[in-house]
């Protein structure tokens, strides 16, 4: 009796094992779509160097070198902006301030889950800028002045 129960014990273990490695072997697929908008604000045209902070932020300052001048303005925009970092820029759009507009962002996650349940999430936060913080600049258009900022 006793080999019996051993080898019982033995085929529910190498099944749970089994299970498990099912499991683990899964594939999930995350997805995350960014939505900006710009509500209110004024409509404005700068000129400026763009610059990308180590945040991933774009920034137009008044010089090249966004760590000796404070930036005049957050970039708001979906566009990659990376091949004009450095050049002297015009830019078209709205600009929010603390008393004038507001930027919504809303960021949709989804996880899709091979033989389990798909989550979702969405999270949605509004803001404007702080008393010491450039304006946020929602990028309608950008020209190239120069090839650089010097």
């Amino acid at each position: 009796m006793t080999t019996i129960r051993l080898t019982a014990v033995a085929f529910g273990l190498s099944a749970l094992c089994a299970a498990g490695l099912a499991a683990q072997s899964q594939e999930t697929q995350t997805t995350t779509k960014t939505k900006v908008e710009i509500k209110g604000g004024k409509t404005v045209t700068v000129v400026g160097c763009l610059d990308r902070r180590s945040n991933g932020e774009y920034v137009l300052t008044d010089t090249g070198d966004s760590r000796i001048e404070h930036a005049r303005y957050t970039l708001v925009t979906d566009k990659n902006l990376s091949d004009r970092v450095g050049q002297r820029v015009e830019i078209k759009g709205k600009m929010v301030t603390r008393r004038d507009g507001k930027v919504e962002v809303e960021t949709t996650t989804k996880t899709e889950v091979e033989n389990g349940k798909d989550r979702e999430s969405k999270t949605k936060t509004e803001g404007t800028t702080g008393m010491f913080d450039p304006a946020y600049l929602g990028v309608n258009s950008i020209k190239k002045l120069s090839s650089s900022c010097n």
